[in-house]
């Protein structure tokens, strides 16, 4: 018999295109991934994937292979279902960025799942926006800029997100009477010059002037964490930071007339299809994130 380990990570690949997400999916490295799809090809003695640089090509044995492979594994996901007894329980694929899933979703899942009894929720995960459109996922939430639009009817805006600095309150208590909180460390996300909106800008919350350079981090996640460690000020988006605020975790240091407009929203986006559980999904969410930062009330602001 083949190896069955090997079997899985050649659908995962087939279906992501890519051997680094299929072992995200299956939570191993690209290496093993790699060293799985060999033993298969050693079994059947066969090369089933050419290796190109970039990219994979199916090979003519194991385009053979995927035709039998994908009855084969719904056979027993099948046959799984009517052994435990789940038949009710449908799989339904969400996406977004690792932040969201960090900052916002994580504490609310329990809600959604408790919200969509019938659904067996995977949640899928990308640290880049080119990866969104390489994932298969039922509802994706994408940060698109404003330009973007929301195409269509499969889709929906979440509320309008802001920008402002925060900081953790221990470390805002360490400023002189009369200092400024601009004399604390800056946090940034990404790489100096790459901002995607002038909200992300250094420059722009300093008059103009860059300041000292920023500590920099690949993700505003890793930048938010830095910040609820005490490392600095951070730039945060208001979705995103509305636990932690909540929380005491972090403090906003701005008024309400001193913030940022995003560039960007958040967009709820699925298939156009007859079944409506993505577009419930997506109302739900939205307005989960619309009691999270509700306009009339303002967080707590501490001016430094």
């Amino acid at each position: 018999m083949p190896p069955f380990a090997g079997l899985l990570a050649f659908e995962a690949v087939l279906r992501h295109g890519s051997m680094t997400l299929a072992g995200d999916e299956l939570g191993l490295t690209q290496s093993a991934v790699s060293h799985r799809i060999r033993a298969l090809e050693d079994f059947f003695g066969v090369a089933l994937l050419e290796r190109l640089n970039p990219g994979l090509r199916v090979t003519e044995a194991g385009g053979r292979l995927a035709q039998e492979l994908g009855p084969l594994l719904g056979t027993l996901a099948g046959m799984h279902r009517r052994i435990v007894g789940r038949t009710g329980l449908r799989a339904f694929r969400l996406g977004l960025s690792t932040p969201l899933l960090a900052w916002w979703l994580s504490p609310r899942l329990p809600a959604l799942c408790g919200g969509f009894p019938d659904l067996s929720i995977e949640v899928v995960t990308w640290d880049k926006a080119a990866e969104a459109a390489r994932v298969d996922v039922d509802l994706a939430l994408l940060w698109l800029p404003y330009a973007n639009g929301v195409e269509g009817a499969c889709a929906l805006p979440f509320p309008i997100e802001s920008v402002f600095p925060v900081v953790a309150p221990g470390l805002l208590s360490t400023l002189c009477p009369g200092q400024d909180w601009r004399a604390l460390p800056l946090l940034a996300k990404g790489r100096r010059g790459d901002e995607t909106g002038r909200e992300w800008s250094w420059a722009t919350w300093l008059q103009g002037d860059p300041g000292h350079e920023a500590v920099r981090f690949r993700d505003i996640g890793s930048s938010l964490q830095a910040a609820v460690d005490g490392n600095g000020v951070a730039l945060a988006r208001s979705l995103l930071a509305a636990d932690a605020l909540r929380q005491r975790r972090l403090t906003r240091l701005t008024g309400s007339d001193e913030i940022q407009a995003c560039s960007k929203r958040q967009i709820a986006r699925w298939r156009d299809t007859q079944d409506s559980t993505a577009e419930r999904m997506a109302t739900w969410l939205v307005l989960s994130a619309g009691q999270s930062v509700p306009v009339s009330n303002p967080l707590p602001v501490a001016i430094a």
